[in-house]
């Protein structure tokens, strides 16, 4: 899934930007794995995923 297509998903899904950034500092922090996410709507995505959904959130 592309990075445009999974933020158009969250935000559906309500999450915000600052969902997207704290998920980051968080994995950043804790090396957690896919499966152990901080938030659940970033269940089994990867940092690099999570970051590109960043990246693309005002596309």
């Amino acid at each position: 899934m592309r990075g445009y297509e999974a933020a158009k998903i969250l935000k559906d899904q309500g999450i915000t930007i600052e969902d997207v950034k704290e998920e980051i500092a968080y994995r950043k922090e804790t090396n957690a794995l896919s499966n152990q996410p901080k938030n659940e709507a970033f269940m089994n995505m990867t940092l690099n995923e999570v970051l590109r959904i960043s990246e693309m959130w005002d596309v």
